[in-house]
């Protein structure tokens, strides 16, 4: 029978490979917290690879820097972190199927009830008092509870018993400073929502800020502020900025030395037309490891310190750089995202138009092995990886 063994290389040996700074990470969560008052919890967001940053490792490196709790999109997510040995609190922030009641019960894990659905199979499943949280939706209009719907259900759990009402919650939908007023018409909906149902639930936990939110509404910050962005380096507030900093670089190896003439036609479609004689460095990544054509086609990467343009399509896992008048060779290393000499490719600068920053780092696949290192520890762990999704 043949036998598919796991990849074993060193970062030495990857053709291609993110690196994730946990001491980046730390500046991070600190950066946040100095904003927040005495007492504010952080809930730290790890959802979807912790925006491709890896899950288990950051949400370990969160927890040791002063996050409280984490925060999840799916059962699944919080599972994952429940095998890997975390025992923090992990909310469910998003919809749960009333199928995955138990799974949630087992496993420990804090659901958002968004539907009456789910709080009845929760309430059919619990055996003893249940903490759960409940989404208000005050205008994304996505999941949760409109303000009176969630009032009633906090006045009607306190009556029925078996689940206790832990926390309530609503999700903001503005996207840049600009949006301030906006978020301040929801958090006033949700205040005056979270009010009445502090009358059933005294010692109810209210959040609704996020990275944005946290910035611009220090009057939010309520009893916790819910971070996912943020933690990574992304920071949407040019207004009054949080002072954070990137944890993510990505790396690939030059592979192959192409020389053309003028005329020659490159890739797929041979879209590109050489204009005079060029020199393009091959790259073994691709759109199938996270590089979409909308947002890196044409885009400049970093070769031996300096900017070189991408061009032809982006194959599925390889890319062409034209590198001509740059000494580079086979085995050197290419910057796609990060810092290489004096220059600095940015996840805002690779972000399509109409797209999300976290769209850049959260599509980087498990193809691509991660290594940890963390400079603000004296032990250091170059060659630490996570594969797993």
């Amino acid at each position: 029978m043949l036998r598919i063994h796991p990849r074993t290389e060193t970062k030495a040996q990857a053709p291609a490979w993110i690196e994730i700074d946990l001491g980046a990470v730390r500046e991070n969560v600190a950066a946040i917290r100095r904003r927040l008052r005495p007492g504010c919890e952080l809930i730290a967001v790890v959802k979807a690879n912790a925006y491709g940053h890896g899950m288990l490792e950051i949400a370990r490196t969160l927890l040791g820097a002063g996050a409280q709790r984490l925060a999840v999109a799916s059962v699944a997510e919080g599972i994952a972190l429940r095998d890997a040995g975390i025992r923090a609190p992990i909310l469910i922030a998003g919809p749960s199927l009333p199928s995955e009641a138990g799974e949630i019960i087992h496993h420990g894990l804090t659901a958002t009830v968004g539907s009456l659905e789910l709080a009845a199979a929760l309430q059919r499943r619990a055996e003893h008092d249940l903490g759960i949280e409940i989404e208000v939706d005050t205008g994304m209009r996505r999941h949760g509870l409109l303000p009176a719907d969630a009032v009633a259900l906090a006045v009607r759990l306190r009556r029925s018993g078996r689940l206790r009402l832990d926390g309530a919650y609503t999700h903001f939908r503005g996207l840049t400073h600009r949006d301030g007023t906006d978020l301040t018409a929801q958090w006033t909906k949700f205040a005056a929502a979270a009010v009445t149902m502090r009358q059933a639930w005294p010692d109810l936990r209210v959040h609704a800020c996020n990275t944005l939110g946290t910035a611009l509404l220090p009057a939010a910050h309520a009893d916790a502020v819910r971070i996912g962005g943020g933690l990574y380096g992304f920071d949407p507030s040019a207004s009054d900025p949080l002072g954070l900093g990137p944890a993510l670089s990505l790396h690939a190896r030059i592979v192959a030395i192409r020389d053309l003439q003028q005329g020659d036609r490159v890739g797929y479609g041979g879209t590109f037309t050489a204009p005079r004689p060029l020199r393009l460095a091959l790259l073994p990544i691709g759109y199938g490891d996270g590089l979409p054509r909308a947002a890196w086609q044409d885009a400049d990467i970093l070769v031996g310190g300096r900017r070189a343009p991408i061009v032809g399509l982006i194959s599925m896992n390889q890319t062409l750089v034209d590198a001509t008048g740059i000494p580079c060779g086979i085995g050197d290393v290419a910057i796609l995202l990060g810092k290489q000499g004096d220059l600095r490719i940015t996840a805002e600068e690779r972000t399509a138009a109409g797209s999300s920053v976290y769209e850049t780092t959260t599509l980087l696949g498990p193809r691509l092995p991660r290594y940890y290192r963390d400079r603000l520890s004296a032990a250091t762990t170059p060659d630490r990886r996570q594969d797993q999704g």
